[in-house]
């Protein structure tokens, strides 16, 4: 048997095999001997016809295809123990020649492969998290509301006041981010939509809509601007419609800064909330399960310590996100198309688990927008292309950096996260003692620990002195029993 291998542009090698004209003779008989059990021939029993006469009655061209199906995963089998090459997944047969040599081509999705390049030379500038005064200030005054005396109230709303409602929410304004350009012809089409567009194209200027949801009446909880004022006076039952503006503050408002806005509101309930005072016997009531119950300004000084906690690490991950970032963009990753498709694969079916928990499928979600399979999958290619070159490069950064999790950490770890838990600790403590749960955690511990050793990399806190590997093949599941055809 004579192979040759050649590496393709897509990630992929081709394998030209030749064999004996006597392998492939072998295999015709083989293949014409099983197809005889499954066809009767007059004047022979099943399985008994002479070759020649089977060969007569099927035709070669039938014998011959099963001979190179079967031939070809034996040969397919050989080539890649001879010719060394890792697959990502199945082979498939690319070309058949019977003459002048018995020849197969197969084609083979090779293990995905990553190139770090100069990966501990990226420096992005870190801008650590603060916490300030009223982020410790709204903190407390949660904790305040948590303790609050709540009393359902017959009087009409008042500031202050918590009141349930059932709200839509809808932009008057267009999206200042879309695109203004509209051509003539676009212009045409909008002047011909029906009724049904007209409210599709109503409903999708909605933002809030919800049947029941609670406000406190506050200038900080309100859900805009001036909300507060327009349903003071109002009563169990009435509903009022009224338009804002949200202030020109991106920081604060995001996406519905400078939007105006029109606001119809049924009012559900109106409760009146008495708070506690702001002192160390609230402070106490506050911490009265723990074995010292605190003052107010112990309080404080351990909740602004959460805070700064919660966003420093909020800061890390998307910093540590952002370094990535920049460390796939000097990487060079070669994957086959192979792989793409089954991220692709895969993104679909959470689309599809998502939609069905809303009541629907993804064949409905595509028969309501018109859209086809392929429509959705050339919209998700991106994200898959993406997925996998983030997945690749830290996949090959951790094992760069040499970054491993223990079973000593991980108990460390299970014995922090069941410690949360009380008197349930022991239930926690069992599902962490099976092999799933116990490896999910070692990933979780895993990708923690090299996006915090990514992030001293940008930062200049890692030493240079140490070379790392510039090259290596990344893991991925590989499956090369057989050839796909």
């Amino acid at each position: 048997m004579n192979i040759q291998t050649e590496r393709l542009e897509n990630h992929t090698a081709r394998f030209t095999v030749e064999v004996d004209n006597e392998r492939l003779e072998k295999a015709k008989r083989t293949a014409a001997g099983r197809l005889a059990k499954k066809v009767n021939i007059p004047g022979f029993r099943k399985g008994k016809a002479p070759y020649k006469v089977l060969m007569s009655y099927l035709g070669e061209g039938a014998i011959l295809e099963d001979a190179v199906d079967v031939l070809g995963n034996e040969i397919y089998k050989d080539a890649l123990d001879q010719s060394e090459i890792e697959p990502y997944g199945p082979g498939s047969l690319e070309d058949f020649k019977a003459e002048p040599q018995p020849t197969f081509q197969f084609i083979v999705p090779l293990q995905p492969a990553v190139t770090l390049g100069d990966y501990r030379s990226v420096r992005v500038p870190y801008e650590a998290a603060i916490v300030d005064d009223k982020a410790v200030d709204d903190a407390i005054e949660t904790m305040r509301e948590r303790l609050a005396v709540i009393e359902e109230s017959h009087q009409p709303v008042a500031a202050a006041n918590r009141v349930t409602v059932s709200i839509t929410g809808t932009f008057l304004d267009e999206d200042p981010a879309a695109d203004e350009a509209e051509t003539e012809a676009e212009a045409a089409d909008a002047a011909e939509e029906n009724d049904e567009a007209e409210e599709a194209e109503s409903e999708n200027k909605v933002f809030i809509q919800r049947d029941e949801i609670m406000f406190l009446l506050s200038p900080d909880r309100e859900p805009a601007p001036g909300f507060t004022d327009a349903l003071v006076g109002a009563t169990v039952d009435e509903r009022r419609e009224f338009e804002l503006t949200y202030p020109e503050d991106e920081e604060e408002f995001q996406n519905l800064s400078g939007r105006h806005v029109k606001f119809d509101v049924t009012v559900k309930k109106i409760e009146t909330m008495t708070m506690p005072a702001l002192n160390d016997d609230f402070a106490a009531r506050v911490t009265e399960s723990e074995e010292k119950p605190l003052t107010l300004l112990e309080l404080r000084i351990r909740t602004r310590e959460n805070l700064q906690k919660t966003a420093d690490e909020r800061a890390q991950s998307e910093y540590a996100h952002e370094v990535l970032h920049e460390m796939i963009h000097q990487a060079t990753v070669a994957f086959p198309e192979a792989l793409v498709e089954d991220q692709i694969q895969h993104l679909l079916q959470h689309v599809d688990s998502d939609l069905r928990q809303r009541g629907i499928t993804l064949d409905d979600y595509m028969k309501i927008t018109g859209k086809t399979l392929e429509d959705l999958r050339n919209e998700y290619r991106g994200q898959a292309v993406e997925t996998i070159q983030h997945s690749l490069v830290l996949q090959e950064l951790t094992k760069a950096e040499k970054v491993e999790i223990d079973d000593a950490r991980i108990d460390e770890e299970i014995e922090k996260v069941v410690a949360q838990f009380g008197e349930q600790a022991d239930a926690f403590r069992k599902f962490y003692g099976r092999k799933d749960a116990r490896e999910n955690l070692r990933n979780d511990l895993t990708t923690r620990a090299i996006n915090d050793r990514i992030a001293a990399i940008a930062k200049g806190e890692v030493s240079d002195a140490e070379p790392a590997p510039t090259e290596s093949a990344a893991p991925a599941s590989t499956e090369s029993g057989e050839v796909s055809e």
